[in-house]
């Protein structure tokens, strides 16, 4: 009989981090909200074990991939959530954890690699799509930053001509001009776990558009029409539309939005939440959105 204390060696860490995610996260039978408490507790005591243990870097990578898809697409899944079921700030927090330590055990990889051991090239190309996918989370994670960018364009030439890390730069830099339209048009050419980690900042991104709109369409008679804003921002319900607008102080009429520099309300720090995909597409995106490639 194993001691509640006993540490899980890799392989069984590894092996319940797929199980949770393959057999539990996709169950249908209960509210996602259960299985994602459920699953986020558990991965957290896989990634107490692994801190605890040292585990090798290897092993640690394939590890807390999944961990961060996971954490990526709660964050999309349940976005739209009351506060008392689901704590966007904790889940991001821990998001935010996870992928700066596994961007460490990249460069850890990356400058331990024996070029002469075949094993261990083998190994480092085996990791080598996936770190894609993790560079790009990243990249989207901390869009228009400045340290995120840089380490972007300082990767080897092999990631950066991967098409998720370059959409993702591009989109970085477009946030970094402010250049929201760019960024939106952008958002939509992403893979799905690519677009759930750009909607991350969708409420930060549709404010800012709304504050620089209020200056830029500033008028006290000329309307701007909501379902080109709809559009625009990648609203997917009108009534979002018209909710952020009396968030921020703007008058909305007829589906029409009228801009006024004095009128809008600083004090509202972030629009409302809105999923891009509904839960039945999010759904069927499970598992190979968690587990990915592995």
């Amino acid at each position: 009989m194993t001691e509640p204390n006993q540490l899980r060696p890799a392989s069984v860490l590894l092996s319940t981090t797929k199980y949770l995610l393959d057999k539990i996260a996709t169950r249908t039978d209960v509210d996602w909200i259960v299985v994602y408490d459920f699953v986020f507790d558990r991965l957290r005591s896989v990634r107490q074990d692994v801190a605890i243990q040292r585990i090798n870097i290897s092993m640690s990578i394939q590890i807390f991939e999944p961990i961060v898809r996971f954490l990526v697409y709660s964050a999309q899944r349940l976005c739209d959530r009351r506060v008392s079921e689901f704590n966007a700030k904790i889940n991001n927090q821990h998001l935010s954890e996870c992928i700066s330590h596994l961007l460490v055990l990249y460069d850890k990889s990356h400058n331990k690699t024996d070029l002469s051991n075949l094993d261990e090239i083998m190994e480092k190309l085996a990791l080598s799509n996936n770190r894609e996918e993790m560079e790009a989370i990243h990249i989207l994670l901390n869009m228009g930053n400045e340290e995120a960018l840089r380490r972007a364009l300082g990767l080897a030439p092999d990631l950066k001509r991967s098409v998720d890390i370059q959409l993702s730069t591009k989109i970085s830099l477009a946030w970094y001009l402010k250049n929201y339209a760019r960024v939106c048009s952008l958002i939509r050419q992403l893979s799905p776990i690519l677009v759930c980690a750009a909607m991350i900042n969708i409420q930060n991104i549709r404010r800012a558009a709304l504050r620089i709109m209020s200056s830029g369409y500033n008028s006290k008679v000329l309307t701007f029409p909501g379902l080109a804003l709809q559009d625009l921002l990648l609203y997917k319900d009108i009534d979002k539309v018209r909710a952020d607008c009396e968030l921020f102080g703007l008058a909305y009429t007829d589906q029409n939005v009228l801009f006024q520099k004095a009128s809008f309300k600083d004090e509202a720090q972030s629009a409302n939440t809105e999923a891009y995909y509904t839960p039945r597409t999010l759904h069927r995106f499970l598992p190979c959105i968690l587990l990915g490639p592995m």
